[in-house]
């Protein structure tokens, strides 16, 4: 973990108010002397100074008075303080460090996740990361809980110089970021519940994203205007590998020019395709190739120009697969 936030400050004792932060009236006396810096209304510090603070800044102002002891113990409860890659830790490796220290005091969810907020620019991922099939990848990095989203900047704005690997972990969102991963895959799921918004994973060694199954736990990935090109292998490979079937729903996704598919599919499987944004186009080998009684289902009419241009052949079926034209009403 990064040193900036190796601190006491933030390793502290569990979350215990000291004193109730209380919105009031303050009118102004000029009797008083420096009465706004002694006494500022709450509203300035939500508006006027809190937002030039990170969560860093605060946590350590803690040890200055009680009033900030409070205003901290006030925002960490109730989930307002996201941690700034660069300026709370220095690094993305450092992430998963401050996660762990955060997540034994307060509880995030679903519907109140950690958020990490990635500046523009390159974010290099030096940590490595073992799969559950004992296979050491580098330049990945590990989540380790459960709940967090990852907030970028934009597509080709932000971008992530590795790749992430989620194992058994739930609600795992990324939004408005690229991945490139040179020595691997841009995103390895294994068991994972995972949410792509406005996501490009691109020049990937082996696949832009691969999807796998578990013993304990199916996986689940809904995407939503990404996209997977110029990958070593496909743009999306979904392989089942034990019981649970996998669920993947692309909305208005493009996969094109991938060394070999578009999106590939093994095993048991269902993918839905939406949008009439999608493409699937220019691969080296197939569009979509799916064996193993698999299955594709594309909402669109077939008329629709979705599948083109690819190497090999746009539909590559074998050994029980299936993709089919769903119009939906």
């Amino acid at each position: 973990m990064d040193k900036k936030c190796s601190n006491e400050d933030v390793q502290g004792q569990p979350v215990a108010k000291k004193k109730k932060l209380k919105h009031r009236t303050i009118i102004y006396d000029e009797s008083k002397a420096n009465q706004w810096l002694d006494d500022p209304p709450l509203a300035v510090w939500d508006h006027m100074i809190i937002p030039f603070l990170s969560l860093r800044d605060l946590a350590l102002s803690r040890q200055v008075c009680t009033f900030f002891e409070a205003y901290w113990q006030d925002k960490f409860s109730n989930n307002v303080l996201p941690l700034r890659v660069g300026n709370d830790v220095a690094t993305i490796d450092g992430v998963m460090g401050v996660i762990e220290i955060l997540s034994s005091r307060r509880e995030y969810t679903k519907a109140s996740p950690f958020v990490v907020l990635l500046a523009k620019g390159d974010h290099e991922v030096t940590s490595s990361w073992t799969n559950p099939n004992s296979h050491v990848r580098q330049t990945t990095l590990g989540i380790t809980r459960n709940n967090i989203t990852f907030i970028g900047q934009g597509i080709g704005v932000t971008t992530i110089l590795g790749g992430f690997g989620i194992h058994n972990k739930q609600n795992i969102t990324l939004k408005q970021l690229t991945l490139t991963n040179t020595n691997g895959d841009g995103i390895q799921m294994f068991g994972a519940i995972v949410e792509l918004v406005d996501v490009a994973t691109v020049r990937c060694l082996a696949n832009g994203t691969r999807v796998y199954s578990i013993a304990s736990f199916p996986s689940q990935l809904v995407a939503t205007r990404c996209e997977m090109s110029n990958n070593g292998l496909s743009g999306l490979s979904i392989v089942k590998q034990w019981s649970f079937s996998i669920n993947v729903c692309l909305k208005n996704c493009i996969s094109h020019h991938n060394g070999t598919n578009g999106i590939y599919v093994s095993g048991e499987s269902m993918i839905n395709i939406h949008g009439d944004a999608s493409a699937i186009h220019s691969n080296g080998s197939s569009g979509i190739y799916v064996a193993s009684f698999g299955k594709v289902l594309l909402h669109l009419p077939s008329h629709h120009n979705t599948i083109y241009n690819n190497i090999r052949e746009d539909r590559h079926i074998g050994y029980g697969g299936t993709i089919t034209n769903v119009e939906d009403k």
